[in-house]
């Protein structure tokens, strides 16, 4: 109460009273209102420059995919371009075309053709993902897991032969970006058809996805698989570890872990297989993924200007 006399006082003391100072306000909303559109009726739909969006079937199962095309590609009419493929489209299209923009744009980093790879439609994301991006049947689980083996086989049987089909692509550039279980999914590439993608970017991979088991399968097969000739960046947030989360999983440790498996190939030792892991300062796993793309973006397609 003593707030609101106090308020009361100090408006009388300055000439004004509740009444007056009411009218003023109304009198500069109105003002305000006069000058206001209403965005329902003119706004425009936003839509990212020079993107286009399909869908693709896997048998039974429809897909959404998103292909941005390079800010030059209709003037250079005979380049070819490297592809940067994306899983959950809806979030990491957004992220890679915002991050990559500027470089991109001001020819500091290789124009690049950004294919995203969103959801099996019309099933909830999370169960379509969950499904899609693991490479192992958990039954802990509630909902499906374990057909990362059919949907990379969609990635490189449909999606990429459409890609290559109506795009000027440079198929020695094709580039994987997953994040979470999208970037267990890009490790489990590694291991099963390393030779499917020349460079990967794997953000804060779910490596602890059943019990470690891909991990568990890098230790035992990986170093004894052919020569390897790619780049892969792996990044995570040196957050993403007890006590920092309350899902106990040591995800630094796994990105660790998995980089270390990668260094142990022979491929790794002569050179053909470049690795680099960053640890993200202060970052979590909600908040490493746009700081792994631009860093390893900018590792694989940085020009050398000098």
């Amino acid at each position: 109460m003593k707030t609101i006399y106090g308020l009361i006082g100090a408006l009388m003391c300055c000439g004004l009273s509740l009444a007056s100072a009411s009218a003023n306000n109304d009198a500069v909303l109105a003002d305000l209102t006069s000058n206001t559109v209403d965005v329902h009726s003119t706004a425009a739909t936003v839509n990212i420059p020079r993107t286009r969006q399909f869908v693709l079937k896997d048998g039974d199962r429809d897909y959404q995919v998103m292909i941005k095309l390079p800010k030059k590609y209709q003037q250079n009419s005979s380049h070819q371009y490297p592809v940067i493929y994306m899983t959950d489209s809806m979030y990491s299209l957004q992220v890679v075309s915002g991050a990559t923009r500027f470089p991109m744009n001001s020819n500091m980093m290789q124009q690049a053709i950004l294919v995203a790879i969103g959801y099996q439609r019309p099933s909830k994301g999370s169960a379509s993902r969950i499904r899609d991006y693991t490479p192992s049947h958990d039954a802990s689980w509630k909902l499906p897991t374990g057909e990362a083996k059919r949907h990379v086989a969609f990635i490189s049987q449909i999606v990429m032969p459409f890609v290559e089909k109506n795009y000027r692509v440079d198929s020695q550039q094709n580039t994987f970006v997953g994040n979470s279980l999208g970037g267990l999914m890009g490790a489990y590439i590694l291991l099963e058809q390393p030779k499917l993608f020349n460079y990967y970017v794997l953000g804060s991979p779910s490596l602890w996805f059943d019990n470690k088991q891909l991990l568990q399968q890098f230790a035992q097969r990986f170093s004894q698989t052919p020569a390897i000739s790619a780049k892969v960046f792996i990044g995570i947030g040196e957050l993403e570890k007890p006590p920092y989360t309350d899902n106990g999983h040591q995800m630094v440790a796994d990105a660790q872990a998995l980089f270390q498996r990668l260094q142990s190939h022979p491929s790794a030792q002569s050179g053909d297989l470049a690795l680099k892991l960053l640890v993200i300062p202060e970052a979590d796993h909600s908040m490493a993924f746009p700081t792994t793309a631009i860093h390893g973006l900018t590792w694989l397609f940085k020009r050398n200007l000098s």
